[in-house]
């Protein structure tokens, strides 16, 4: 036993570097995960992943690691999907934020060119490059997500559901790679 750790979490651990500093593991929702039991484990995957698109600055796939035994591509479809519904909320809020900084870019000339030009990346890349960006292993998807959805006026570069559908995308093949690349 280690840090008041079961011997069990405590072999786990040491072979995730990136969770264990000194015997102290730095994400304690991770010692629910690994007790809850598999469908356990994956409705924490999901609802972590919904918050993490919304409001949580953590990266998600510091979760998956645990539950080798459940297929890759279930954790990365589950970890997607929570994605997704994270995605509905941050669309919506970022429109109706949109319509506020619309209205404060009028009366600062500067912000509004700074807006301008945030707003043009937005409509070059697209869905396209909100995809690309959510794949990235590590990458934080709030601000990836409230920065798409406030550059992206009335919805017109990114529609709702190619928003959403980006989300589940990207969280798929993003989960796909940090399992890859860790051979977890």
């Amino acid at each position: 036993m280690r840090a008041g750790l079961p011997e069990d979490f405590s072999s786990r651990s040491r072979s995730i570097p990136a969770l264990d500093s000194g015997g102290v593991v730095l994400i304690p929702l991770l010692l629910g995960a690994d007790s809850a039991g598999a469908v356990g484990y994956l409705v924490s995957l999901f609802l972590y992943a919904v918050a993490a698109a919304v409001a949580l600055p953590t990266p998600v796939e510091l979760l998956l690691p645990f539950y080798p035994e459940i297929h890759p591509l279930i954790k990365a479809v589950v970890l997607g999907l929570g994605k997704g519904v994270g995605a509905v909320a941050v669309f919506f809020v970022g429109k109706h934020v949109n319509n506020w900084l619309e209205g404060w870019s009028t009366r600062h000339p500067r912000g509004r060119r700074v807006l301008d030009a945030l707003e043009g990346f937005v409509r070059k890349t697209g869905w396209v490059g909100l995809l690309i960006l959510l794949a990235i292993p590590l990458m934080s998807d709030t601000a990836v997500n409230y920065f798409y959805s406030l550059m992206n006026r009335e919805g017109q570069a990114v529609s709702r559901w190619r928003f959403v559908l980006a989300n589940i995308a990207g969280g798929i093949v993003r989960a796909l790679i940090f399992l890859w690349i860790f051979r977890l």
